[in-house]
């Protein structure tokens, strides 16, 4: 019984490493790691983002190219940032909808990226809300890729 005790507490009290091919390369030192995120992004659909993080708190902007804001909009994002991952929300102030992402730095031969999963929702009427209020959340996938700092 002391044995089976003994090994318990072993492997709930021992970390474990688990090897991925999608972190590669991201063992970065002190310095790097506070660095991750900083800079300006670009998702498949062409909006861009730009960080600055002060400890592990994020902001900056986000410039999105769908929907009826305006393309040169910046509307502020607020975020976290834990390690090589990350979370991040734009009020799109006066379009009646906010979106979140949350995701995690990866490294492929292309370079670092972001690969988040994303929710935005939109005001539904009040009188609405009974039958359409799923309809108010949207949920989807996005990749964003760190652009080159310009020269």
């Amino acid at each position: 019984m002391r044995y089976i005790v003994s090994l318990c507490f072993v492997l709930f009290t021992t970390p474990i490493a688990y090897p991925s091919d999608q972190t590669k390369g991201l063992d970065r030192t002190p310095n790097d790691a506070h660095n991750l995120f900083a800079g300006v992004w670009q998702n498949e659909r062409g909006s861009i983002v730009g960080f600055t993080r002060t400890k592990d708190i994020l902001s900056g902007y986000y410039q999105t190219q769908l929907g009826q804001p305006d393309k040169s909009q910046k509307f502020p994002l607020t975020g976290f940032v834990q390690g090589n991952l990350i979370t991040f929300t734009i009020n799109f102030t006066g379009y009646g909808s906010m979106t979140s992402w949350s995701g995690q730095l990866s490294k492929d031969e292309r370079g670092d990226y972001i690969r988040t999963l994303w929710h935005l929702t939109r005001d539904i009427e009040d009188g609405q809300e009974d039958t359409d209020l799923w309809r108010s959340i949207t949920a989807g996938a996005s990749q964003f890729r760190r652009l080159p700092a310009p020269p």
